[in-house]
């Protein structure tokens, strides 16, 4: 099974865990090292494949200050290359501001080369819809990737956020589907009752409209310092109050955050569940900090479990001691009474131990 057929399959989660291209300008040495290091720490994670973004200044956006300061990075395209590289042919949806791209000429140049090894995209518009672009719309930059490779498929991003203020997103989404996206992947949560609504209201439109709804990829990103915080919420994240102030007086912010968003997760899939909407899981860490980082591969490993009994799903892992392949299946059990306790994440850790011990490979399959 491609990424491509996981992220189309209704029938079951995908889960992905995000990473970002080395800083532009950087050689071709330096990309696979990086490439490298990121397969290294990423291997005892059992993801379907990997989303590599495309980073922009986003000027326009807001006006409050950028709490890090921007860096230009390198192509998310030829990263993700040399990620298939370094992990033995893993996939990854590739991030694309189709927006930014110089001329409609310069994106068709981009698609020759990227899709010789991708066929997953996000294709992203402009930051501020006050701003002209030069590059193609995202209606034409489907169709371009249809022509650069047809056996490429795209997404896009769903925000929360934006339904709540604006009350539609719903309908975009049914509209972006109409347009060709297979797949949505939303921007970090930390506001579980938008990502609620904005995925009932979905699934709802879906069926008064008579279509299937596409799946709908939950990001989330933990938070260890108020910094990392402040960026979250610059990102056009909400960010209840009482969630802040959990996460920042705790003793560990990093550990609780992942607690926090495990439980969350846990609370969307159990009150979307008859909504009809497909759903899977990325994670990714929006700051350089080691325990963040750290705190990223808990939170993949937690939210999948959650996701995976949700499911109804049977997991198997693969992993080697001592150079002797051992294959070994099991699949976490966790009660609604538990799925609503303020401890899930502690309780799911303890089901799902054997994650820690590093997953190679995995595959899921279905009892219904």
């Amino acid at each position: 099974m491609t990424l491509v057929d996981a992220l189309m399959d209704p029938s079951r989660p995908v889960f992905l865990f995000g990473t970002t291209p080395p800083l532009d300008g950087s050689s071709a040495d330096a990309e696979r090292e990086a490439a490298e290091n990121f397969a290294n720490k990423a291997r005892g994670l059992a993801a379907d494949g990997y989303i590599v973004y495309d980073i922009q200044e986003e000027k326009g956006r807001t006006e409050d200050a950028r709490p890090f300061p921007f860096r230009k990075l390198a192509d998310p395209g030829s990263f993700a290359k040399a990620l298939k590289r370094a992990t033995n042919g893993g996939e990854s949806v590739v991030y694309k501001c189709v927006a930014e791209t110089k001329s409609e000429e310069a994106f068709k140049e981009w698609l020759a080369d990227a899709t010789r090894a991708t066929t997953a995209y996000n294709l992203v518009g402009g930051a501020s819809s006050s701003q002209e672009y030069a590059g193609p719309t995202i209606a034409r930059a489907a169709e371009m990737l249809k022509e650069a490779n047809k056996k490429c498929a795209f997404g896009g991003v769903t925000i929360a956020e934006r339904h709540a203020k604006k009350g539609n997103e719903h309908e975009t989404l049914c509209a972006k589907a109409a347009a060709g996206a297979e797949w949505f992947i939303s921007q970090a949560i930390y506001d579980a009752d938008m990502t609620i609504k904005l995925v009932n209201d979905y699934g709802a439109e879906c069926k008064k409209r008579n279509i299937k709804p596409k799946k709908i990829v939950l990001t989330f990103a933990p938070c260890g310092r108020e910094k990392t915080m402040k960026f979250i919420k610059w990102l056009g994240c909400s960010v209840p109050e009482a969630v802040e102030q959990e996460i920042l007086t705790a003793q560990n912010p990093a550990q609780k955050s992942v607690e926090v968003l495990v439980a969350m997760c846990a609370r969307i899939i159990e009150e979307t569940k008859d909504s009809g909407v497909p759903l899977g899981v990325s994670v990714e860490s929006v700051s350089i900090f080691k325990n963040e980082k750290e705190a990223a591969h808990d939170l993949f490993r937690l939210t999948q479990a959650v996701m995976l009994d949700a499911y109804g799903l049977d997991w198997s892992m693969r992993y080697t001691i001592g150079g002797k392949p051992t294959t070994k299946t099991e699949k976490p059990s966790i009660t609604e009474r538990q799925l609503g306790d303020e401890n899930v994440a502690k309780r799911v850790a303890v089901a799902t131990a054997a994650f820690l011990a590093g997953v190679a490979v995995r595959g899921v399959t279905s009892r219904r």
